[in-house]
């Protein structure tokens, strides 16, 4: 009998044509944990029948899978996780890098697109791969300390999974992590133009939207559709203190603008950087924390805003700008 290596997995994802139509990766994605799950409704039979027993029956009810990721950030494969949680998308570039835009979709049913993961463990048979189709983002967090590379870390539910009929190709991503280091926050403005703040050491961005299975009478297990609500985003950030600024701010409601922005330092073809736009902050919180030296914990949650808006218009607490050698997602 064989065994499986955990050392050989690796995950791939993929845009959907149909939403909940599997398709081959398109990506491989190097992640530290990618942990899936078929999650069965059990139906359960207790009705009375003169026995001193619970359960008489157990029936399989609705069908769903969930899966949570996380790793290093790689810039290429970012853009597939920022295209299904936020759904507006346009890009812009004759050659590399190219602009990818991505925002709040605001029209049509407001729907951002799906994507098929693949987990590839050698353990089923044919294929040796898993594929976990029609997945919608709950959740998107990126995370960075300056002593570490950018980390990600991504939630989605979607459609019971299945196996491909043929092995998929692993197609390697070829951009390597950032260094957190390379980081910059602006408060109150951009930090390309000057109001770049140096003494944030830690700093994470979490975009989460609502996600609600609607199963309905139509013969299987699956939802009939996985709908996306609203979009929140929020975030928190540690900073030196080397004043009371964040405080103030806090105690007299200042909703500033802030800025986040991380890049490799390359140039033409060969750079890759992502840069969060939030036009409008509100701080939540604002905790002084003792340690060798006195810093702030700062929470903020983003407030929708015509600034931050794409092409499907309307409001949006984010606009998200990745550059890379990817041509389009």
């Amino acid at each position: 009998m064989g065994v499986f290596p955990s050392a050989r997995r690796w995950v791939g994802i993929a845009k959907e044509v149909t939403p909940g139509t599997a398709v081959a990766p398109a990506l491989t994605i190097p992640v530290d944990k990618f942990d899936p799950s078929d999650d069965v409704t059990q139906l359960d039979d207790q009705a009375l029948r003169g026995s001193m027993a619970k359960q008489y029956g157990q029936y399989s009810g609705p069908v769903m899978s969930s899966w949570d990721l996380g790793g290093p950030m790689f810039g290429d494969a970012l853009g597939y996780l920022l295209h299904n949680i936020l759904g507006g998308y346009a890009v812009t570039g004759a050659s590399a890098p190219y602009s990818h835009t991505y925002s709040l979709l605001n029209s049509g049913d407001g729907q951002p697109v799906t994507h098929t993961l693949t987990d590839v463990t050698g353990v089923p048979t044919t294929s040796g791969a898993r594929q976990y189709p029609y997945s919608c983002l709950s959740e998107l967090t990126l995370t960075w300390n300056a002593e570490q590379l950018c980390t990600w870390e991504a939630k989605a539910v979607g459609w019971p999974s299945v196996v491909p009929g043929v092995a998929p190709t692993n197609t390697l991503s070829t951009a390597p992590p950032i260094p957190s280091w390379r980081g910059a926050v602006g408060i109150g403005g951009p930090a390309s133009a000057g109001t770049l703040v140096t003494d944030v050491s830690e700093f994470s961005i979490t975009l989460s939207r609502e996600v609600t299975p609607y199963h309905t009478a139509d013969g299987t297990q699956a939802a009939f559709v996985i709908a996306r609500g609203p979009l929140d985003v929020t975030g928190k950030f540690t900073q030196i203190a080397q004043s009371e600024q964040r405080l103030l701010d806090l105690l007299a409601n200042t909703q500033q603008q802030l800025q986040f922005v991380l890049s490799n330092g390359l140039t033409l073809g060969a750079l890759i950087s992502v840069q969060f736009d939030l036009q409008k902050v509100g701080y939540r919180t604002t905790k002084i924390s003792q340690g060798t030296i006195f810093t702030y914990d700062v929470e903020f949650q983003a407030i929708a805003n015509s600034t931050n808006v794409g092409a499907s218009g309307g409001l949006a607490p984010a606009k998200v700008l990745l550059q890379n050698a990817v041509t389009t997602y």
